[in-house]
């Protein structure tokens, strides 16, 4: 070799070759984002948004923390009146979601709970445990809801405002694989349209649909 040949170094690999990201992390990691979004399915309804958003804000997965709470019902509260229809008891028939994060698009369908919302506004959602269907770019899986969480809730038209009160309950992914993780319901809050028939109780926000039979 002659002198004057300059030889380049190259970087040392660092821990052998990478390797591709473990797909249970990449998706508990997303839940766990999606859990703090303002709303995410807590209410029976989907994104705490501020009434400008055209779509739900969803923060990225690697900082795990909720966006800004801009929505009126976190910052002003429940205010007004409350449409006599919604009071009752009502349980879920149908439900889908879907949200888009860093990690790609997810779905989350059939998540069973009760809603029971009493005349002075005080709405208490009961999550059963039953599973839920979670479907993911990357896997497949259940996500499981346990719990109760209580709101303040109040309507203007077609629009329905909460206020979070008290919040005791999980929720469980479980993968395909058999991966599963657990962690504390951290719901927010934010308005949906809404319809109420005698028997039917509708609420739609974007991405998000959730109907209700009555049950007394």
């Amino acid at each position: 070799m002659d002198d004057d040949t300059q030889v380049i170094p190259q970087p040392e690999p660092q821990g052998g070759q990478k390797q591709p990201p473990r797909t249970w992390v990449v998706v508990a990691i997303t839940l766990g984002a999606v859990l703090v979004l303002g709303g995410v399915l807590a209410a029976g309804f989907a994104f705490g948004r501020s009434s400008g958003d055209d779509a739900p804000t969803a923060p990225s997965a690697s900082q795990g923390s909720a966006p800004s709470s801009d929505a009126p019902a976190e910052q002003e509260g429940a205010s007004g009146g409350l449409d006599e229809c919604l009071v009752g008891t009502w349980r879920t028939t149908e439900h889908t979601e879907t949200v888009d994060t860093e990690q790609g698009k997810f779905t989350i369908s059939d998540v069973k709970r009760t809603l029971e919302i009493t005349e002075d506004g005080t709405e208490t959602v009961t999550y059963d445990g039953t599973p839920a269907t979670l479907a993911l770019e990357a896997a497949g899986g259940e996500a499981i809801f346990e719990g109760t969480v209580t709101y303040d809730v109040s309507t203007s038209g077609d629009t329905m405002s909460f206020v979070l009160g008290e919040v005791d309950g999980s929720l469980t992914v479980r993968l395909a694989d058999g991966k599963e993780s657990e962690q504390e319901l951290q719901p927010g809050s934010g308005p949906v349209q809404y319809t109420c028939s005698e028997d039917s109780f509708t609420q739609t926000a974007t991405g998000y649909k959730s109907v209700m039979e009555r049950v007394e």
